[in-house]
């Protein structure tokens, strides 16, 4: 399967363009919670998915690809598939016992090729750029 997975990877790296129903993200900025409430740039290991991509179904919100890979997670929920008017958005919920939310929005509604995004795991935010 990791092998499967591997080659989906390297197929959509070499691809630059998404189809309607896929983005392509790239991680260009990553934040953390600091212990006074304020999100901070990290400066800890997850400064190593700066430039990593990933990719979203927007029909069912499966993301592959770190640090947005939703094999594991119990159940995937799209709340709004995007469109000229709303950004796509997705929640990912994990299994117990030790239950994690990880949350994503893309700015389908943006003119032009590049569409932002903005997502969370864990007390970590990452943004970036999805087309």
């Amino acid at each position: 399967m990791k092998y499967i997975i591997s080659i989906i990877l390297i197929m959509f790296s070499f691809n630059s363009h998404a189809t309607e129903s896929t983005y392509i993200c790239v991680v260009e900025q990553v934040l953390e919670l600091s212990e006074q409430g304020k999100l901070l740039e990290t400066k800890g290991t997850y400064t190593s998915v700066i430039g990593n991509k990933f990719t979203i179904d927007r029909n069912h919100g499966d993301m592959i690809g770190y640090p947005f890979t939703t094999k594991s997670y119990k159940s995937i929920t799209v709340l709004d598939k995007g469109s000229k008017e709303n950004a796509f958005k997705s929640i990912s919920i994990s299994h117990p016992p030790n239950i994690w939310a990880m949350y994503i929005y893309v700015k389908e509604f943006q003119e032009g090729k590049y569409k932002p995004f903005w997502g969370n795991e864990g007390s970590y935010i990452f943004s970036g750029n999805c087309e």
